[in-house]
This record gives C-alpha cells, sequence and structure tokens, in this order.
C-alpha cells in the first residue's frame, strides 16, 4: 500500500506539473497574441495622431493670421495711432480678422474604436493609456472654445467689421497665392471714426482674448497649449513602445 500510495502522488504530481506548464505556455502565447495585437493598435494609432497633430498645426496657423491681424489693429487703437496713411495696413487688418474658421476635427477613429470596445487595457502603458481616455475629453473643450470664439466674432465683430470697410474683400482670387489689392483700397472705404469706438474696440479686444484660450503661443492656460502637449507626449508615448 506504501509503494502504491507514493506510486499514486507521483502520477498526481506529474499530472498538477503537466497543467502547471500547459497553463503556462497558453499564458505565454496569449501574451505573446495580445503584444502582437498591441503593436498593430499603437502603428494604427500613431499614424491617427501624427495626422492629428499636421491638422491641429494647420488650424493653429490659420488661427494665428486671424488674431494677428486683430492684434494689429488693438494696437494702433491702444496708441491712437489710427489715421489715413495706415489705411491700407488697417483694411488688410480688419479683412484678415473678418475670416471664418473651422474647428479642429482630428481623426479619432482608432482610439474611439479601441475605448468603446473596452480594450484599451492591451496597451501596456498605462500613462499613454490615461492620456488616450483623457483624449476625446480634451479636442471636446478645445472645440467648445473655438465655437464660442466663432459664435462671438460673427455675432458682434463681423457685423461692425462690416459697416466698416467694404465686403466681400479685393483678393484676386483667380491668381495664386493671392494678396489683398492694396493699390485701389481709397481711404473713405475705412470708416475711421466707427474704427476707433468703444464699441468695436470691445468686440475686438474680446475676439482677441478668445485667440487667447485658442492659441498655442497665447496665455499659460491656453487651451490650444494643453491639445499640443498632449498630442506631443501621445505620440512620443506610442513611438517608445512600438517595437523597431
Amino acid at each position: 500500500m506504501g509503494k502504491y500510495f507514493k506510486y499514486a502522488i507521483g502520477e498526481i504530481l506529474l499530472v498538477v506539473i503537466g497543467i502547471l506548464i500547459a497553463l503556462q505556455i497558453n499564458n505565454w502565447n496569449e501574451h505573446k497574441k495580445d503584444r502582437s495585437e498591441e503593436q498593430l493598435i499603437l502603428k494604427s494609432l500613431h499614424k491617427e495622431f501624427i495626422d492629428s497633430r499636421a491638422l491641429f498645426i494647420k488650424g493653429q496657423e490659420h488661427h494665428k493670421t486671424i488674431f494677428d491681424g486683430m492684434r494689429y489693429l488693438l494696437k494702433n487703437l491702444d496708441e491712437n495711432r489710427v489715421h489715413e496713411n495706415l489705411v491700407d495696413s488697417i483694411y488688410i487688418s480688419l479683412h484678415t480678422s473678418a475670416w471664418s474658421s473651422g474647428t479642429f476635427e482630428p481623426s479619432r477613429g482608432i482610439v474611439n474604436a479601441l475605448i468603446n470596445s473596452g480594450k484599451q487595457n492591451i496597451i501596456s502603458n498605462d500613462k499613454l493609456k490615461s492620456h488616450l481616455i483623457k483624449w476625446n475629453d480634451l479636442v471636446i473643450s478645445y472645440q467648445n472654445t473655438e465655437r464660442l470664439a466663432q459664435e462671438y466674432k460673427f455675432t458682434y465683430l463681423f457685423p461692425k467689421i462690416s459697416e466698416l470697410t467694404k465686403l466681400p474683400s479685393k483678393l484676386k482670387r483667380s491668381e495664386i497665392n493671392a494678396r489683398y489689392d492694396i493699390n485701389t483700397v481709397k481711404k473713405e472705404q475705412v470708416d475711421l471714426n466707427l474704427l476707433q469706438s468703444k464699441v468695436f474696440y470691445n468686440y475686438l479686444n474680446q475676439c482677441w482674448n478668445y485667440g487667447e484660450s485658442i492659441l498655442v503661443d497665447g496665455r499659460e492656460t491656453s487651451k490650444g497649449k494643453k491639445v499640443l502637449e498632449a498630442l506631443d507626449s501621445i505620440i512620443s508615448l506610442i513611438e517608445s513602445e512600438i517595437d523597431n
């Protein structure tokens, strides 16, 4: 009985060891499968965020052109330097400030699919995973600020610019890299009295304040700055996790 008992224990141990080895191999295979899937997702995410960054920078350039025009006008108004000799540059700044702007619409197909499917845990880097989860809220917050700026501009500033000068602008639209034809601007085409009114100044100043919240090089708490920091951080983290 003793020999049989020892033999039975040995058999049980062999079975247990075999099961443990099989589980280990299975876990290893699953881990390898997950890491392979993670690499595919990371590469897709990398392209998505690289494209989003390029789109964001393009939008920032457009915003900056608009708000540079506003800043030029505010500077001249603050320094009481609005006069007929500046009509050509004032004309350009007014029409630049009247440009419309689209909102930042990054591609979020991959990151949304990852989160909506509940597969975000396949991302092994916790910091990257945290950034990806917060990305949509950050984009929505930035878009809301862009929309507020546009609504304010079209509701208050744009009508005043329409009173200040002739619209549409004098762009040679048929030419490549068209520019304003400032040589045809007449002094009476800009109402300098209305330009120097308190109402116009306050509308313009408020639009510039919105710009400070949108532009990356605006105030320290700029939402644009936060979006770019998030984009750069996500791209950097993804690149650190992608196998060469």
